[in-house]
């Protein structure tokens, strides 16, 4: 490799440090892991015996289907200078055709040569084609026409965190159990089982979560469209119900109380916004000059899947405004 090639594959690596705080190989890998996982859930999920690609056998050890996307992701990212997150769907596929690549024969993670990663072969590289295949039909499938084509490895991972049919998507589970415990702490108090002690009233009328946070300076270097600032608000919610949930005092010095429960689970359902909202941030911030179109950079960028994550857990928020209310009312 040539020391043009070195210097360029450093400034990679760092660039890909900067924005994921992480190498380029740990980031191939923990995507790969994310596609590879929806892959064989909803195979499994629909009845058809699991197939992961084979495992192989080189001088650099056994390795794995994971593995194998990962090191197609890498060296992809790698040949076109992207970060992973900005390799196309469509391209990655065409990299798994038949003939197309021999990773063993090109550039290797470090992790590859001391022999921590296996190195796959053309079968394994073939099942790798057809997982991302998958990806790209069932993308073409729910994204707004004329989006599926530029379909990136980063905006699918952040469409399947908020895809609930599957269990690394399962944000609806994490509202049920929210509004769960609201109604359970709302039922224990009309039972006469619980009754909100004044520290309990106190905090709930203090914890507003109709408030617009201050204006404050943002990370985002242009003026962004709506959605961040949406997001971001539930992050800072998250925050503001965790404090006021370890605020409120425990039954018997040991488990939460009836609204601490309430209000650290709709926390926690706010907060699983948070990776893909700071990446997403991240990007726009990164673009050299304003989008001639937001709207449009939007819908390359933003699933509907999140957009939807992002509606349904602002209604649960509202529905914790009530609760929060008729607490410190009680």
């Amino acid at each position: 490799m040539s020391d043009d090639a070195n210097v360029d594959e450093v400034r990679w690596e760092s660039a890909h440090r900067a924005a994921y705080g992480c190498g380029a190989w740990e980031r191939a890998r923990h995507q790969a892991d994310v596609l590879v996982a929806w892959h064989t859930e909803r195979s499994a999920g629909f009845g058809e015996p699991v197939r992961r690609a084979p495992r192989v056998k080189w001088p650099w050890g056994s390795g794995s289907s994971e593995s194998a996307m990962g090191l197609v992701l890498w060296r992809l990212a790698l040949e076109t200078g992207v970060l992973v997150d900005q390799v196309l769907l469509t391209d990655a596929v065409r990299f798994c055709e038949p003939g197309a690549t021999s990773l063993p024969a090109g550039p290797l993670p470090d992790e590859a040569w001391a022999g921590g990663i296996g190195v796959a072969g053309a079968e394994s590289v073939a099942g790798v084609g057809r997982v991302l295949q998958a990806h790209v039909a069932d993308g073409s499938a729910q994204s707004p026409r004329g989006t599926a084509a530029q379909a990136t490895v980063g905006r699918r991972v952040r469409e399947l965190r908020a895809t609930p049919d599957w269990d690394g998507g399962d944000w609806p589970a994490a509202l049920t159990l929210a509004r769960r415990a609201m109604r359970q702490a709302d039922d224990q108090r009309g039972q006469g089982t619980w009754r909100p002690t004044a520290r309990e009233r106190t905090v709930a009328a203090r914890t507003r979560l109709d408030r617009e946070p201050a204006l404050e300076a943002t990370r985002l270097r242009h003026p962004a469209p709506p959605w961040p600032a949406r997001a971001r608000r539930l992050l800072r919610l998250a925050v503001v119900l965790s404090t006021a949930a370890d605020a409120l005092p425990s039954e018997d010095g040991s488990d939460p109380s009836p609204p601490a429960r309430a209000l650290s689970a709709t926390a926690d359902a706010c907060a699983l916004l948070r990776t893909s909202i700071e990446e997403i941030e991240h990007l726009w911030a990164a673009e050299p000059r304003v989008p001639a179109d937001p709207a449009d950079w939007e819908l390359s960028h933003v699933p509907e899947a999140l957009r939807t994550q992002i509606e349904e857990t602002e209604h649960l928020v509202r529905a914790a405004e009530t609760f929060l209310w008729m607490l410190a009312c009680s």
